[in-house]
């Protein structure tokens, strides 16, 4: 959405709405979702609760819109670090690298989704998962494209571009949920990933 084509008061109300939306997250990662009610999340945001209402018709409406705006965020940066110039491995490492940092920036919101998500209305659940697991797919068949590009370019070894990116997505997701248990315990970066990843499959042969 474009906020210059909207009105004043229009662009108000967004941001009124992404205030409740901090706040909630901020109170969800303190507390944990089922302990956090909508007049505690209007009263820190300082609204009436029957302002908060008229933004979300309850708590789960709020979550709901809290997981997919951030999962959209996720979506678009990962999106966009494999679509920059470059050979395939250098896309490769930009997406592990973009992976990595947008889970750091947004820290509180992983651990909420990892642990409350479950609990919530099944409804509500299957609902976020079918726009997830969508956005999920389409990075998945991107990531394979560009390994499908590089073993036409003799970078990579022929294995099924597909189970390469599984593979890789794997491997980096683990990497970070451990951190999530075990922060600055076992320090990592995008280097590290993929030196033990592409022991396996890398070539070596880098076009520029």
């Amino acid at each position: 959405m474009d906020e210059r084509s909207l009105s004043r008061r229009q662009r108000e109300r967004l941001r009124h709405r992404q205030e409740i939306l901090e706040v909630a997250l901020d109170l969800f990662s303190e507390r944990g979702y089922h302990n956090v009610s909508m007049e505690e999340i209007a009263r820190k945001a300082e609204f009436s609760v029957g302002t908060l209402y008229t933004f979300f018709h309850n708590k789960e409406e709020l979550y709901k819109a809290m997981v997919l705006e951030k999962a959209e965020e996720f979506h678009n940066t990962l999106i966009k670090s494999l679509s920059i110039s470059g050979n395939e491995y250098k896309k490769i490492k930009t997406f592990v690298d973009s992976l990595i940092n947008v889970f750091m920036k947004n820290l509180k919101f992983v651990r909420i989704y990892l642990t409350e998500t479950r609990g919530i209305p099944f409804k509500l659940k299957a609902g976020l998962d079918e726009k997830i697991k969508a956005q999920y797919e389409d990075i998945l068949r991107k990531l394979a494209d560009i390994f499908s590009a590089g073993i036409g370019n003799n970078i990579f070894k022929r294995i099924d571009p597909y189970l390469l990116a599984v593979a890789l997505d794997g491997i980096t997701s683990s990497f970070l949920v451990q951190y999530l248990e075990h922060p600055d315990e076992h320090p990592f970066d995008a280097d590290l990933i993929l030196s033990i990843f592409f022991d396996q499959v890398y070539e070596g042969g880098l076009n520029s």
